[in-house]
């Protein structure tokens, strides 16, 4: 019974939201009145720019050891991760690493780079976008921390707005 009240309630109110825009008929002195459009006026909205990374707080990436190339000391790691992002101006993304993950600056060197140089994201797609951020580091002092998984740094994403007068 509650239920069919309630829903009978939500019925009344879609009636009266539907007639409330219509005026009704005017009548005075046995002529009658009807409402006649006069004219549009348009509606705008400024809307600021917006960014969204899908599962931003999910995303890591997992550094593994691999074989040093020529010119790189011992040990070596690398890794990457997946990067879905939307938004509704031309972006560019940027990346930072902050090294102290536990206290302890374990990254001597490294390398942050986007794969293939793509760091750009096109505007009002309504489309999730998907960027490949990787991480190489060498040097790395392995005997700073006991073995297992350890948090070695945290990477910063910043976005702005594509120059599009100069092409950037």
């Amino acid at each position: 019974m509650k239920n069919a009240y309630i829903a009978m309630l939500i019925g009344l109110a879609v009636l009266g939201i539907v007639y409330a825009g219509k005026e009704p008929e005017k009548t005075k002195d046995n002529i009658t009145y009807h409402p006649i459009e006069i004219g549009k006026l348009p509606v705008f909205m400024e809307v600021g720019q917006f960014i969204e990374v899908q599962k931003l707080c999910k995303i890591q990436i997992n550094l593994e050891q691999f074989k040093c190339t020529s010119g790189r000391g011992f040990p070596c790691y690398k890794g990457s991760a997946t990067i879905k992002v939307r938004a509704n101006f031309p972006a560019i993304l940027s990346a930072s690493l902050n090294k102290s993950g536990g206290n302890v600056d374990m990254l001597k060197e490294i390398n942050l780079y986007w794969e293939d140089g793509v760091n750009t994201i096109q505007a009002c797609t309504g489309e999730w976008q998907e960027l490949k951020l990787c991480l190489e580091a060498w040097d790395v002092d392995d005997f700073m921390t006991t073995a297992g998984t350890v948090k070695v740094g945290e990477i910063t994403i910043n976005a702005k707005p594509k120059d599009t007068k100069s092409g950037d």
